[in-house]
């Protein structure tokens, strides 16, 4: 089963030269939290904006070119490979966490979005791809809370294919 998670602003916007374009606390939680033991795909600039593997996930890697990685982070050549593997484990969730063109080329097979949209713009250089939400069902809304340590407006939202 594979699910696409990530953060965007009301333009869709999603990374700034490798980072995210804002820090907002109670995203990264629920993203440790539905990550934390599974499998995450991501291509090669959004493993660099790391500076080291996310612990206690498999860090998965999707790129053709040869890349040098850390201990414990394989690499996928193709999205075959991708492919093959939800295939061998139907019933194991694979987070794909980005960047833009990993969740492009994903995007048609995936099976669940988890989407946190912030109530803001800002500035970057990375754009979630469009998707067409006709395809998908709301399965779950929740408003985030504002504080100081989040303070911009959020909601966390959960679709499946179907």
């Amino acid at each position: 089963m594979i699910a696409l998670i990530w953060a965007q602003d009301q333009n869709g916007l999603i990374g700034n030269a490798g980072q995210l374009p804002w820090h907002l606390p109670a995203d990264l939680k629920r993203f440790k939290q539905l990550t934390l033991d599974h499998k995450i795909v991501m291509g090669h600039t959004t493993f660099a904006g790391f500076k080291k593997p996310l612990p206690h996930r498999e860090n998965m890697v999707l790129s053709r070119q040869d890349l040098t990685l850390p201990a414990g982070v394989e690499q996928l050549h193709s999205i075959d490979e991708l492919w093959a593997l939800d295939a061998a484990r139907p019933n194991e969730m694979i987070f794909v966490i980005g960047g833009s063109q990993v969740f492009e080329a994903v995007l048609p097979k995936a099976d669940r979005l988890y989407r946190t949209i912030i109530d803001d713009t800002f500035s970057g250089d990375t754009w979630m791809p469009t998707i067409d939400y006709t395809n998908w069902h709301l399965v779950d809304r929740q408003a985030g809370v504002t504080d100081v340590k989040n303070p911009y407006r959020f909601q966390f939202e959960d679709y499946v294919r179907g």
